[in-house]
């Protein structure tokens, strides 16, 4: 690749659970820290044309809990909320619970990292523009296993 993904840049791992308040409890008693706290996002229909599903406004309620390591990596829980079209309906219809994405800091390559993966047949699942930065899903479970998250920074 022209645009590589440096590995130090490897910052998250997202999982979709079924219920994040027994994964939330689970994870923290694994990990000997405290529960985390679990944030609400209200299924809200977007017309932002910051926030694009495969380049549609599109709408999802999410519970989102996250858990930081101390050198700044994170462990994200998802549970979906609805049944609209999403990124985490479309994983759990093909595959059920587990691993969505794992997420790398790329810095200000960003734009050459999404554009290059794009142009090598890797699908935006999602991007979503919000002042300040960005995240992008890139739809990599066919060849890679996983979905990658492209971001500035964390």
């Amino acid at each position: 690749m022209e645009n590589p993904i440096d590995l130090n840049g490897f910052i998250q791992i997202a999982i979709i659970v079924e219920d994040i308040d027994v994964a939330a409890r689970e994870w923290a008693e694994l990990l000997n820290v405290p529960v985390p706290e679990v944030k609400v996002h209200q299924t809200v229909e977007t017309t932002d044309p910051n926030i694009k599903y495969y380049g549609e406004n599109y709408k999802y309620g999410l519970k989102l809990a996250s858990i930081m390591a101390p050198q700044g990596f994170i462990i994200e829980l998802h549970q979906v909320m609805d049944d609209n079209p999403s990124t985490y309906n479309e994983f759990i219809r093909e595959h059920g619970y587990g691993v969505h994405h794992i997420g790398f800091a790329v810095g200000d390559r960003r734009d050459a990292v999404v554009n290059e993966l794009v142009e090598r047949g890797y699908p935006k699942r999602v991007e979503h523009f919000y002042p300040g930065g960005s995240w992008t899903i890139i739809d990599a479970e066919q060849s890679l296993g996983v979905n990658l998250n492209i971001k500035p920074a964390m």
